[in-house]
């Protein structure tokens, strides 16, 4: 019996990993924009921060966050879970930095958990960092980014080194992003990182102003630009996440 037991602990102990993917990241997309005034230059901050209904930014990270996990783990089966609870969007990164403070959502993502029978989850959420956006021979910025969106700044002058044209104003889509891989079980974090991902977008001058060429881009346009850093970001994080 006990050499039996001791079997039953071992195979437990070597049981493959079972997944599941969540993003918690894309409830909101941000805009932060430097504009021309009188005798001076503002700083970067939030002029608007839109609540979206739709989950397309959740569902292209958690698809992103997919390709790279199956790339690594060839015979994963990952389970893809979404969810419109509005406490653990609000406490996304707090439930893991104070989490008797929020036992509530850990109890709930728990649960959620138990009824796919995973023993492990990947969590996308939201990174707050100082934004950083860098040109070739200099980095601009100012303020801190958080999440996905978009960064307009009016007053920069840039020129395409390729086809030395000149354009007034940049278009800087971002995504700055934790990944953590957590216990299903207890929720303690096994491994997580971070991702600062930008991609700037300056244009010749057709467009008078960023905030112009910013407001002449399609929604489908803007979520393209949104996902292609998102899957930088998962290519540059996942992996070591998901290092045994």
């Amino acid at each position: 019996m006990v050499a039996l037991l001791a079997g039953a602990g071992a195979q437990a102990q070597t049981a493959p990993r079972a997944y599941a993917v969540m993003s918690l990241a894309g409830n909101t997309l941000a805009l932060h924009a430097k504009r021309e005034q009188v005798g001076t230059r503002t700083e970067s901050a939030p002029i608007q921060v839109l609540a979206l209904e739709d989950q397309i930014l959740d569902e292209a990270a958690i698809l992103a966050a997919r390709a790279v996990l199956l790339k690594a783990l060839p015979g994963a089966q990952p389970v893809l879970m979404m969810t419109q609870d509005k406490g653990l969007y609000g406490a996304q990164n707090a439930m893991f930095d104070q989490p008797d403070a929020h036992q509530a959502d850990r109890d709930y993502l728990k649960s959620m958990l138990a009824a796919q029978g995973v023993s492990h989850l990947v969590l996308v959420s939201k990174f707050r960092g100082n934004a950083e956006l860098k040109l070739v021979n200099s980095t601009e910025g100012g303020g801190v980014l958080e999440g996905m969106g978009f960064f307009v700044d009016d007053t920069i002058a840039t020129i395409n080194l390729n086809t030395q044209d000149g354009s007034r104003g940049m278009v800087v889509p971002f995504v700055y992003v934790r990944v953590r891989l957590l216990d299903a079980r207890t929720l303690q974090v096994v491994r997580e990182a971070t991702a600062k991902r930008t991609r700037i977008l300056a244009r010749p001058s057709v467009e008078p102003s960023g905030m112009e060429s910013f407001a002449a881009m399609t929604a489908v346009e803007k979520v393209k630009q949104l996902s292609v850093l998102l899957q930088v970001a998962m290519d540059e994080t996942l992996p070591r996440v998901l290092a045994q």
